[in-house]
Formats: C-alpha cells, structure tokens, sequence
C-alpha cells in the first residue's frame, strides 16, 4: 500500500512496522528541534524510513538503520519515491554497524511488554517486542547511545507508560543528561511520551 503524509508518499509492507500514533507524535517532536544543516543525524529502527525522510531535507547527510531485512529494503524504496540521497541506509541491530558520532540520534523504540508466547513470526516482532517488562531493547539501546553522540549531542526517543518511561528519564539524568519531556498523547491504554536528552559538558 502507499499513502500521503504531508509531502510525502510513503510504501508501507505487511513485514514492516506501519505509521502509527507514535510515529506521527515522533515526527511532531522533532519539527521542534532546532537541526543545523551540518549535524549528523542517525535514526535507529527506521520502518518505513518516513521519519528519515522528514529529517532529511534539514541536514546534509544522515544513516538510518534497522534490525529488519524488510525494514532496510523497504526503506530504500521510500527515499527512491521521495528522492532523498542524502541518507544511507543500513541494516544493524542497534548500533552493531554503526559507526562515528551524530549530533542527532532518534529512535522510536520497541515498548510494548510481551512475553515468549506472544512474539508474531517474522522480523516485524522486533518492532514492538519490548521483553516482559517493555524495556528490552530500550535499556540496551541507552546504555551504548552515549558512545556514539557527538559533545553536544542529544537524543530524541518515543516510548511509553507500558515500559515506565521515567526509569529512562532517571537513568539518564543519573548519566549527566539534561533531560525533558517535548512530546505526550494519551491513548486509552497508555500514554506515549517524546523525551529529548542532550548531552551536558563535564
């Protein structure tokens, strides 16, 4: 299927995390962040590649990558139809081929608790499979993200009251980050939260 989303046209696939609720609060988030055009921006778990695709055209050049074969391809294909060139796409589990600092990394993470016997066949399970308690992959992720953030850099990440966001909050101001809340949408089950955490010299 393709559809519209502002100026975009956007390929979605069965096998690959579609734009929801999260993605567009995700999108809304960081229209107000202020991007140089020199920053290197990294997406982490790009889906359909439309949150890449929205940031492109601020910055000079960025890398979006995800665990999901699907995810990478279909990516390709959305900046193909956009005609974006500027952003590299790879596949990579978290930051396993991921190199260099961004002054940007963004990530719509994995936050729904799901135990063993409720995991969907497929490589699309990785886009919602947050382990028993929802942070899985969201603690992993935080605790290498600093490795590849540039001096000043900061992090702009989605997650949800399901995966008990101000443990990340905690974590990362215990970290040195200036932590804060830039996003929020109440569902009927959760509410879902943007969080931005820049970097703070030492």
């Amino acid at each position: 299927m393709i559809f519209k989303y502002k100026n975009y046209s956007i390929e979605t696939d069965d096998n690959v995390y579609e734009p929801s609720d999260d993605t567009y609060l995700l999108i809304s988030a960081l229209e107000n962040i202020v991007l140089k055009k020199e920053f290197k921006v990294l997406e982490v778990g790009c889906g359909t590649g439309i949150i890449s695709i929205s940031l492109s055209f601020q910055v000079e050049s960025a890398v979006a990558c995800d665990i999901n074969p699907y995810a990478v391809e279909l990516t390709s294909k959305n900046f193909e139809r956009n005609k974006v060139h500027n952003v590299r796409v790879v596949g990579s589990d978290l930051f396993s081929n991921v190199s260099g600092k961004f002054d940007l990394i963004v990530f719509n993470t994995p936050y729904l608790p799901q135990s063993p016997d409720e995991a969907v066949s497929g490589s699309i399970n990785h886009a919602w499979d947050g382990g028993a308690d929802g942070r899985k992959v969201i603690d992993r992720f935080l605790s290498i993200c600093p490795m590849f953030l540039s001096e000043r850099g900061s992090i702009v990440f989605l997650e949800s009251s399901l995966s008990n966001y101000e443990k990340s909050i905690n974590y990362l101001e215990k970290k040195g980050f200036q932590v804060e809340i830039i996003g929020r949408q109440k569902l009927h089950f959760e509410e879902l939260v943007v969080i931005c955490a820049v970097k703070i010299l030492s």
